[in-house]
């Protein structure tokens, strides 16, 4: 891959202009015209690096309620379990790992009710009890980029997209409106050299309007990232481990920042212990290899002192795909 693709591939994960002519804003950054920048991005999503160009959402401040779940399947059950949490719109994400806690999977949902029923289903078609809820406690880092560049030697300023500062805040008023607009943008982007022109017209509203409020959106923290969302494995990142921690309490307000600052880390949360699980923190890590990921928990834990850690390595993708807030309202 070019360097400029590679530039341009990190550029855009972590933020896509929101301009009239963003593929000009891009082409400027890397001395490329509109023209040529706008058919790389559509070549990238051709080739199916780009999963879509869009809106990534902070669930609780659309007023949604979300956790991780981790379950011990037998083996003669894992297919029946992943066929119904496939079919269930409030799971976004559901994999294998190596692991006697083996089913992973994420589920969103506008209540806390919503999200038990899930759960007691689950438990109803496993025929056990083995199916439990981690919701995050505290939030360190959450924003999944991809970094390209590191090999061309070149780096450019890069947004810091991934660090939540939402805790404690309340649900933001979502109106009719706001509804509306937040179904298209967790869509992919119309490839058009001006996409949101192509959205105004789809609304029937101002492109101003549209830009206007997307910048709301990204200010209130309703919005995490505007930007492209990468097939992780095409873009040669094709290992990822779930690291878990043991951390004492006194130390993870400060431990959590240092983990969530390794670019290697997507995800670092506080989450719930089980009584055969005294694990505190996660991490998400991703690599080109399982070794790149193994050389960054002892990395961490070189920095941090902790010693008492699992890598929870993936070996089956049974579901990935964005959440679709507000469709139930359409």
């Amino acid at each position: 891959m070019e360097t400029k693709d590679r530039i341009l591939l990190t550029r855009i994960q972590a933020a896509f202009p929101v301009e009239e002519r963003p593929y000009q804003v891009l082409g400027e950054m890397l001395g490329l015209n509109e023209e040529e920048t706008w058919q790389r991005v559509n070549q990238f999503r051709q080739k199916g690096m780009i999963r879509r160009i869009g809106g990534v959402f902070d669930s609780r401040r659309l007023g949604y309620f979300s956790t991780l779940c981790a379950a011990k399947v037998p083996e003669e059950k894992i297919s029946v379990l992943a066929d119904f949490l496939q079919e269930v719109p409030g799971v976004t994400h559901n994999y294998l790992r190596d692991h006697r806690y083996n089913m992973w999977f994420t589920v969103i949902s506008r209540s806390q009710d919503g999200l038990m029923q899930i759960l007691e289903q689950a438990i109803h078609i496993l025929g056990s009890p083995e199916v439990y809820s981690l919701p995050a406690i505290r939030l360190f880092k959450i924003g999944v980029l991809f970094d390209l560049e590191k090999s061309t030697g070149k780096k450019l300023p890069m947004a810091n997209t991934g660090y939540s500062s939402q805790e404690g805040r309340s649900a933001f008023q979502v109106g009719e409106e706001d509804k509306v607009l937040i179904r298209i943008l967790q869509g992919d982007l119309a490839p058009s050299l001006c996409p949101f022109s192509e959205t105004a017209s789809r609304l029937g509203w101002s492109e101003g309007s549209i830009r206007a409020k997307i910048q709301d959106y990204k200010r209130d923290g309703v919005l995490r990232r505007f930007g492209a969302i990468l097939y992780h494995r095409k873009a040669g990142f094709t290992s990822n481990a779930m690291g878990v921690w043991v951390v004492p309490e006194a130390q993870i307000e400060e431990t959590g920042h240092i983990m969530a600052a390794f670019k290697e880390v997507s995800h670092c949360y506080q989450r719930p212990e089980l009584p055969d699980w005294p694990y505190n923190l996660f991490t998400m890590i991703h690599g080109h290899s399982p070794s790149e990921c193994r050389k960054t928990m002892e990395r961490i834990s070189k920095v941090t002192g902790l010693q008492q850690y699992e890598m929870l390595f993936s070996h089956a993708e049974l579901k990935k795909t964005s959440m679709e807030y507000f469709r139930e309202e359409e």
